[in-house]
């Protein structure tokens, strides 16, 4: 048997059956020792943090977290030979606002390149391959064990990031790949392997985002 991997599916007690069917494929996997959590703690990085704490305590050499409404197309297990520090695997993110106006595109994939700190974070362009990034969102994140065994990241890695008030700047994503990379790890996405992401969206609003891209 090769490398043992720990799969955690975070969720409130419900998981699409994309994804269900989806860890049924991995469950046949025979390459690596593979096993399957399903931790519904809350709030989302308070489960995370329990997920490292049973990835820590066991000998699980990788870790692969998928979202409950987020499966990966491909199998994310063939990415474990590139023994990268951190690979995402794309999913596209739904964000629309009319204030914005004319022009925006209401799907983006959750590749980021850092741009300053006034303006945070855009989307990564070269959509092709491995790629690396300043950032991945979490929905389906390949993790190296050496990455949760710096002491620096075992101290609440996916705690947003908050202003004097209180407000959020940093999401849970953002904020880890921001420790991940101060602690001298690479954060990659590999964009042969994207996800599906399974949202309610309002219809009028699919509609008006798709006539302010086209008008």
């Amino acid at each position: 048997m090769g490398k043992k991997v720990l799969i955690s599916v975070p969720n409130m007690h419900w998981i699409h059956q994309h994804v269900a069917h989806k860890l049924l494929v991995l469950q046949q996997d025979n390459r690596y020792e593979t096993t399957f959590i399903f931790p519904s703690n809350k709030p989302y990085e308070n489960n995370l943090h329990h997920i490292v704490k049973d990835f820590l305590e066991g000998d699980w050499d990788f870790w692969l977290n998928i979202d409950a409404d987020n499966p990966p197309r491909n199998n994310p297990l063939d990415l474990i030979e590139l023994d990268k520090d951190v690979i995402g695997l794309p999913t596209p993110i739904w964000h629309f606002n009319p204030a914005l106006g004319k022009g925006q595109r209401p799907i983006y994939w959750n590749a980021y390149d850092y741009v300053d700190h006034k303006s945070g974070y855009k989307e990564h362009q070269e959509r092709k391959g491995l790629q690396r990034v300043d950032a991945v969102g979490t929905g389906c994140v390949l993790y190296a064990r050496r990455v949760f065994e710096d002491p620096a990241l075992q101290k609440g890695a996916f705690l947003r990031r908050v202003d004097d008030k209180g407000c959020v700047i940093r999401g849970n994503d953002l904020a880890f790949c921001e420790r991940a990379i101060a602690q001298g790890f690479e954060i990659y996405c590999h964009f042969d392997y994207p996800c599906d992401h399974f949202n309610e969206v309002e219809l009028n609003s699919v509609s008006q985002a798709f006539q302010n891209l086209y008008e």
